[in-house]
């Protein structure tokens, strides 16, 4: 039976170690067979195939604690949660100043050390320390500059400002109201006095009672004017337009031509949008809804959903008009959703949500957030090609955001499908026998962030293909092909039997 050889340091992928884990021989023998490699004085690992800048950043706290007990993560590192940035990471601790230089990342240190109550820093892993948001504050309003090309100490001044919407955005007023008092008595009592003045104008900046200055903080200036966003949404709608332009799938093609106007076609987008959305009618009761323009007594409500729907995607006017101006794209979208949303007063036809929304436990964009996140995110639509991929970006980022307090599902739809008919392509419809692919796609490209598109062209492409091959301008056709692709079954039967979508 082999005997299993055991070393004193850790063997795991992405760990390191520093030399007092064995003799300086045994690390001298190790490294010469190759078992383990030195990156930096004192500093081993025995991951041979990650790279050694990734293997020092990701183990930064271990490393930092090692050479510099204590330490405490300060000024910009400290606003930007610890992170390396542009290979550099910003501490205080006892000694002198200077830079401890390792691979992918050099640890500047700057004299100083951890602050006791009642200003006391944070605890942080390997027994470091991390700035509170108080002495943050103060500390980034030190002016620094970089030089020799390296990034400065502290933030910038719109940094900063940006920094405390940011905070403000997430923290609500009496806990931002506190941040104030915490960092002035915090300025005062060690020796920073003459930044006071400065951190009563960033609060009254952000309260919106003086102007901002000239060139201040984007995020800044939109909270005081009641415009702030959710930032990390921001982040992923980046994401996700840079993977729209950029992804590539042999089974989606670029451009799928319209077919000839058809009332089959706006007819049954409307009914399966709202079927998928829990509105349920046979396809005889909502023909009976659309020809008649008359609403069920029993029903009434959903009865209008159906109707505002097949209003917005029948209109050949209105089921492709976007815009490239965001403020525009806003107006449309709240005008799209006030006509599927007219048959239900209670929810705000065309309104703001008024209150948080999500599904499961995946919240969507604050309230008070959801029309500032809207317009960056159609500020970034003209970044994405036209046609197929922007319309799934534009859907994605109403979806993401969901604005309103019900209808946000056909509302994305409906927009999606108008960017496609303004690039004279075809329209999408998802089926009810395909609502859980459908969503399936949505949800991943959330959970991802916006990094993997994969799912979500994969599915969506699918139901475009699907889409343009219906015969929508006989109906006896498309009612056989309906049934011929399964389009028409339940999705949890469906899903339970082994039944799919296919193509006609």
């Amino acid at each position: 039976m082999a005997r299993t050889v055991s070393t004193p340091w850790p063997t795991e992928a992405r760990t390191v170690f520093f030399d007092n884990v064995a003799s300086r021989d045994t690390l001298g023998r190790a490294v010469a067979s190759g078992r383990i490699r030195r990156l930096a004085p004192r500093l081993y690992s025995a991951d041979l195939l990650s790279d050694p800048d990734e293997l020092v950043v990701t183990n930064r706290w271990q490393i930092v604690g090692r050479i510099l007990p204590g330490a405490v993560i300060t000024d910009r590192s400290a606003a930007q949660n610890g992170s390396v940035t542009e290979g550099a990471l910003f501490v205080a601790s006892q000694g002198t100043r200077k830079v401890v230089r390792l691979p992918g990342m050099e640890i500047r240190i700057r004299p100083g050390g951890p602050l006791g109550e009642p200003f006391e820093d944070l605890p942080w892993p390997s027994g470091l320390r991390m700035s509170s948001p108080a002495r943050t504050l103060v500390d980034n309003l030190a002016i620094s500059r970089g030089r020799g090309g390296r990034i400065s100490r502290t933030l910038s001044l719109e940094e900063l400002e940006d920094w405390l919407a940011r905070k403000a955005i997430v923290w609500g007023p009496e806990r931002t109201a506190r941040l104030r008092g915490e960092a002035i008595a915090l300025a005062d009592a060690t020796g920073a006095a003459e930044r006071v003045e400065r951190l009563n104008r960033l609060f009254e900046q952000l309260a919106g009672r003086v102007p901002p200055r000239p060139g201040a903080g984007r995020l800044l200036q939109a909270f005081a004017a009641g415009r702030a966003w959710d930032d990390g949404r921001v982040e992923m709608f980046n994401r996700l337009a840079r993977g729209l332009a950029e992804y590539q799938d042999p089974d989606v093609p670029d451009w799928l031509p319209a077919g000839p106007e058809a009332e089959g076609l706006p007819f049954f987008e409307s009914y399966f949008s709202n079927y998928i959305e829990g509105t349920v009618f046979s396809v005889a009761e909502a023909r009976r809804i659309i020809d008649t323009q008359r609403l069920p007594a029993s029903r009434p409500a959903d009865g209008h959903d159906i109707l505002g729907t097949y209003r917005c995607v029948a209109d050949i006017v209105g089921r492709r008009a976007t815009y490239t101006d965001p403020e525009e794209l806003l107006d449309h979208l709240c005008e799209r959703h006030r006509m599927i949303m007219a048959g239900r007063p209670e929810m705000g036809p065309g309104q703001w949500k008024k209150a948080p929304n999500q599904v499961g436990a995946y919240l969507f964009v604050d309230p008070e957030l959801a029309e500032g996140t809207l317009r960056r995110g159609f500020e970034l639509a003209a970044s994405v090609p036209a046609g197929f991929r922007r319309a799934m970006y534009v859907m994605v980022v109403v979806a993401e955001v969901h604005p309103f307090t019900d209808g946000n599902g056909r509302v994305a739809r409906v927009m999606m499908n108008a960017e496609l008919s303004a690039s004279d392509a075809a329209r999408i419809v998802i089926p009810s026998v395909y609502r859980n692919e459908y969503v399936a796609g949505l949800r991943r490209t959330s959970l991802a962030g916006g990094v993997d598109v994969s799912a979500l062209v994969r599915v969506m492409g699918f139901a475009w293909r699907w889409t343009a091959a219906m015969p929508w301008e006989d109906p006896a056709a498309t009612e056989g092909q309906l049934e011929a692709t399964n389009a028409l079954h339940d999705p949890d039967d469906a899903q339970l039997g082994g039944v799919r979508l296919e193509l006609p």
